[in-house]
């Protein structure tokens, strides 16, 4: 899929430019050190889903390595509303950065002043499509909690891309990474369920990112009273689960096809299909939604 930001508006450092011509510095540490953290949110026919939970989230990310917040979060919630107004989306992925800043070499954070916030959006279909994905399960390990925590949605997602890889060459659509212990932490870029029977499984955050697709998820199993658990998930468990999807901000809620191979038994699974539908009503749902009041011409 080919990438074009013509017409598109981005934030940076208070001004707003044309996303093609959006830049920062070489010597910004988000850039030479992946020294930042960042948010993946969605507009859904002009609302923001979710806003307050990702806002909290970024400003937890940021506490948790020392970076201050640019602008107020409430201001943060204006700046996205802007960019996503200047660039007329109804529908958009939306993406504010937070990085260390201007530091030049050397990785110490003190010699960064300021930090840099960025905020862009963009048209972005569920990037692991809609029909059943096919998933293998990598060597690569997630560094959470050993390194940093898992709940840190830091700007280095090089493990993720590492498996990513692999799945690619494998002709697989994305990887399945396992933690320090060798149980099942998420995919390279969403949240993980199985289904055991009648009920819904999810790896713990140990190391996965707390996604707030992943949160709803549970939410909506609560409201429909499908039972529900976080715990330990290992491996093999993959192999002779009845169903299985991903989840997140930028995948939606996506169907597993097979693991490593091997076919999962339903892959519309009855309790799967009740999630998508329920996932999709709530992102229409004002009580769940910031509207954007879109003016497209």
């Amino acid at each position: 899929m080919t990438f074009d930001p013509s017409g598109l508006t981005a934030y940076v450092n208070g001004e707003y430019v044309d996303a093609t011509k959006a830049s920062v510095s070489i010597f910004d540490h988000g850039f030479l050190y992946g020294d930042g953290v960042f948010e993946g949110m969605r507009v859904f026919d002009g609302g923001l889903f979710r806003a307050n939970l990702h806002l909290d989230r970024i400003e937890r990310s940021a506490r948790t390595i020392g970076l201050p917040l640019p602008v107020p979060k409430d201001e943060l919630l204006n700046i996205i509303g802007e960019v996503v107004r200047r660039s007329e989306l109804q529908d958009a992925h939306v993406r504010p950065i937070i990085a260390r800043g201007f530091g030049g070499p050397g990785i110490d954070p003190r010699n960064c002043p300021e930090p840099t916030l960025i905020v862009s959006a963009y048209p972005f279909p569920p990037f692991l499509g809609n029909d059943p994905i096919k998933l293998f399960t990598s060597a690569v390990v997630r560094k959470a909690p050993r390194s940093l925590g898992a709940h840190v949605k830091s700007l280095n997602y090089l493990d993720a891309i590492v498996a990513k890889q692999q799945a690619g060459e494998l002709g697989m659509h994305d990887a399945v990474m396992l933690d320090h212990l060798g149980a099942v932490a998420e995919c390279t870029g969403a949240n993980l369920f199985i289904v055991v029977g009648d009920t819904l499984v999810t790896p713990t955050t140990r190391a996965a990112l707390p996604g707030i697709t992943r949160r709803t998820v549970l939410e909506i199993a609560r409201e429909e009273g499908i039972a529900a658990e976080e715990r330990d998930v290992w491996p093999a468990e993959l192999h002779c689960c009845d169903g299985a999807f991903v989840c997140g901000s930028g995948a939606g809620v996506v169907p597993i096809g097979s693991f490593d191979g091997r076919p999962v038994v339903q892959p519309t699974h009855p309790i799967i299909t009740r999630i998508q539908d329920a996932y999709k009503a709530r992102t229409r749902d004002a009580a769940y939604r910031t509207e954007l009041y879109i003016a497209v011409s």
